[in-house]
Parts: C-alpha cells; structure tokens; sequence
C-alpha cells in the first residue's frame, strides 16, 4: 500500500500520553505526537509501498512515542481493512461488557475496578445493563456512570454489586481486580470464586509478584478449573512477557492492547503467541478513548476470543458496539448454526 503525505489529517488518531503506557517506549503529549508525524515519521515512509509489517518495522526504530507510532500503525489499519474481505463469522468473540466500575473509575471504596458480565450477543448485555439501571432507578440510588460508562453508586460495597448481579441474573461474571493499584487479599478473591458464578479474573495481584502469581493461579484452579485467570499489567501486550508467563502458568488468558507496545503489529504478534501457548485472548479498549472503533475490526481479524470495550454507554464506548453490529450485520456468509465465542474450544 501506498502511503501519501499527508499525515495531519490524522491528528484524530493522536491519544492523550495516558492512553499509551508501556514498559519501553514511552508516550508523548498529543502536540509532540503529532509533531513527530508530520515532521519526523511522514517523510520515511511517505510514496513507500508497505505492508503493515513493514511500516511498524520502520516505527518501532525510531525513539517516537508510542502514541506517535500508534496513531500511524493503526491508520494504515484502517485504511487496508477498507478494501479488505474478512472471513468475520469464522468466530466472534464473546463481550465482556461492564456493569459497574470504581476505583480510579469511579467509586473509591470499591477494592474491585470493573464488575462484568460475558455475553455472546450485544442484545442480552444491553438488556441486563437496563435491568441494573432499572432496579436501581427503583430503589432511589444513584445511576451515575463511571469512566467507562459502569454504574458506581458511592454507597455501595463490591460484596453489595456481586449479589445485586446475580439477584438479577448474571451467569458468567469477569472481574477486572487492577490489583497493581490497590491490592486485595487473595484469600477474598478466593472466596469470591467461591460464591458466586465467577468465570474470569483480570490481574489478581500485582504486576511485580511473579511466584504469587503461579500459585494463585493454581488455588483458583483448584476451585473452579473452567475459570479464566487474565493478565494484562503484568504482560502488556509484550509478546515475551506471554510467552514467559503462559509457559510458567501464571495465567490462561492475557488482555491485548494495540497501545501498549505502539504499534498494530506488536499486538499481532503477542496474539499469535497466546494462540499457539493455549491462552485465551481479550482484545480491550482503554480507559480514556474516543470514538473511533478500529479495535473492533483489529479484534475480529485476529480472531480475539473476547472484548472488552466497557458498559454500552457513552458515545465512545457505543461506538465499539455499534461497529461490530455493523460487522455482524454486514457479513452475509454468516453460517446458520451457532458462532463459536470465547469460552468455546479454539
């Protein structure tokens, strides 16, 4: 594909420097990132005919931030799966849709950071989500949404949300810990798997305890060995860090995301890995975004077992779900019987 000159056009794609964390390479602010399109990256690659791999061969040597190369890769995404016909329906992924949040996304006495529920059609997450918001309608208690649109009543405790989930219903509940910003007692979590209808949990403890990792993995497995034990600080998309710790069994699943290690390639290749290890793979939205959805598509291409794109609320949260509607109704070679979703086998 030939790539023009012309990469102001573009800003859009330029996040926030918090959007774009990682271990190597770090971000930017948005002006610098932008700054470093136009004058540094655009003139290497402009009117060169390049593959993906190429292009993000071409970021990933210069000393641009992640955001800068992210905003370029994920472009040149955009543009080739326009022309592109995509085997979609080979296997959807489920949707880990959010329900409530808190912690830095909203309340702070929760010591759990998002409450889930899996579902393998948009419809039924919507559904349940306005059952939550009717039944607290119904009792007079806050419906404020959190910053990826959960609900985060400020009186409520995280024992006080898992029952209201299965009260009304939940049968596959995903818990993302975040336990790196404030730990919670592992002993608790176990007790959670315990009582109530828990099928995944995203970073249990803190990215920097490796050993305590291999061994909660294996207490919970003890429990429940269907449950989905989630990495996503402790690998961030880096494809040795997967395959480091999926071969040592500290988890079965690992979340991806394209922002962490800059370009849509590296996140490729870390699915590509997880893939041929047996782990699950959770392509996942960021906490600050915008309304543009190419995570949906990069999700289906590379045949994500699950997603992550937050509660379906707010407009850049919709937007994700509104896409892969729009995915799902375009493809017409669809097969009658049942899509395989991500707890099936691969």
């Amino acid at each position: 594909m030939s790539i023009g000159n012309r990469w102001g056009n573009h800003q859009g794609f330029c996040p926030h420097r918090n959007l774009c964390r990682k271990r190597r390479k770090k971000a930017v602010s948005a002006e610098i990132a932008i700054e470093q399109i136009n004058q540094e990256i655009s003139p290497k690659i402009q009117n060169l005919n390049l593959t993906q791999k190429e292009l993000d061969q071409i970021l990933m040597t210069g000393e641009w931030g992640s955001n800068a190369t992210l905003a370029v890769s994920a472009a040149f995404f955009k543009q080739k799966i326009k022309s592109a016909t995509m085997p979609w329906s080979k296997k959807l992924p489920s949707l880990m849709m959010l329900m409530f949040e808190g912690k830095k996304h909203g309340n702070k006495n929760l010591k759990i950071q998002e409450f889930m529920i899996v579902v393998d059609q948009i419809e039924k997450g919507v559904e349940f989500y306005q059952r939550v918001k009717d039944y607290l309608e119904q009792e007079r208690i806050i419906t404020t949404v959190g910053s990826e649109g959960g609900f985060s009543p400020p009186n409520f405790d995280d024992e006080k949300i898992l029952d209201l989930l299965k009260s009304l219903g939940a049968k596959k509940i995903a818990l993302d810990v975040a336990a790196s910003h404030s730990e919670i007692n592992s002993s608790i979590l176990l007790n959670i798997v315990r009582r109530y209808p828990i099928v995944s949990l995203e970073d249990p403890l803190s990215e920097s305890d490796w050993q305590g990792w291999q061994d909660f993995y294996h207490q919970v497995r003890e429990i429940n060995p269907e449950i989905l034990i989630v990495a996503d600080d402790l690998t961030v998309t880096d494809k040795e860090k997967v395959k480091k710790g999926a071969e040592e069994k500290l988890f079965n699943a690992v979340i991806i995301k394209p922002n962490q290690q800059g370009t849509i390639t590296a996140a490729a290749e870390a699915i590509r890995i997880a893939k041929s290890l047996g782990t699950k793979t959770i392509v996942s939205h960021r906490g600050r975004e915008t309304n543009d959805a190419w995570i949906v598509d990069f999700a289906l291409k590379h045949q994500s077992d699950f997603v992550k794109f937050g509660a379906p609320c707010r407009g850049e949260r919709v937007a994700k779900y509104n896409r892969l509607s729009e995915i799902v109704g375009e493809d017409k070679a669809r097969p009658d019987k049942p899509v395989k979703s991500g707890f099936d086998s691969s």
